[in-house]
């Protein structure tokens, strides 16, 4: 209100293309300084995909409203061919456990929290992982942890999501929209993915080297 921040600032680091729109859209000033757009990095990598024995898509996060979740459920509801499998917890677990059971939905899973090995296992052996969050997300871990290994990721076009995503990585629906989510799981089902090409080219993208060198120009400028 009596000064302008941008004054004070030497450089930005944006996680995200949207997060830099954001901010240049409320202060212009800070479009004059140094800076760099830099997704975060993974350290998980694998070029070798689990043999599937099973086709199931993989929701994994804090399940609240921001997520997207109910939307999510609502898609799979009549789908009983097409399977979900829900890692994670929070504030709606109970609620949407609830939910299940009252409509007596066979083919949603939930599976809490999971960690290390087997969170690992569950994102590469999944046909695909979607993110259907309902808020701003930055620039997730998920889409990238996942693409990382391979698997394919159907994401909301909301915040930071569609800059990770392209034609061979995946595909994006309207947020908030089941109709449209429903319609993009059909079209997943229907592509084929080069899951090791997934996993080499998000390597070579999202690798902690490649991140040290971007972000060590910053330090020096």
């Amino acid at each position: 209100k009596f000064f302008n921040p941008a004054k004070y600032i030497d450089g930005l680091l944006y996680v995200s293309n949207f997060a830099k729109g954001k901010h240049e859209k409320y202060m212009p000033a800070l479009k004059e300084l140094p800076n760099i757009v830099l997704h975060n990095f993974s350290v998980s990598i694998s070029e070798h995909r689990i043999p599937l024995k099973e086709k199931y898509f993989l929701f994994l996060g804090r399940l609240s409203q921001e997520k997207g979740i109910i939307t999510l459920m609502n898609a799979f509801k009549n789908r009983p061919q097409d399977k979900l499998k829900i890692v994670g917890d929070g504030p709606l677990r109970n609620q949407l456990e609830a939910y299940k059971e009252q409509h007596g939905i066979k083919n949603i899973e939930f599976l809490g929290y999971k960690s290390g090995q087997e969170l690992m296992d569950l994102k590469k052996n999944a046909y695909f992982v979607v993110v259907p969050s309902e808020w701003y997300e930055n620039n997730p871990l998920s889409v990238i942890e996942a693409q990382c290994l391979g698997t394919p990721v159907l994401g909301a076009r909301i915040g930071g999501i569609p800059e990770l995503i392209s034609e061979e990585t995946g595909m994006t629906f309207e947020s908030h929209n089941t109709a449209d989510l429903k319609k993009k799981i059909e079209a997943m089902y229907g592509r084929t993915f080069n899951n090791t090409k997934i996993a080499v080219a998000s390597h070579k993208r999202y690798n902690a080297e490649r991140y040290y060198n971007e972000i060590i120009t910053v330090y020096k400028m």
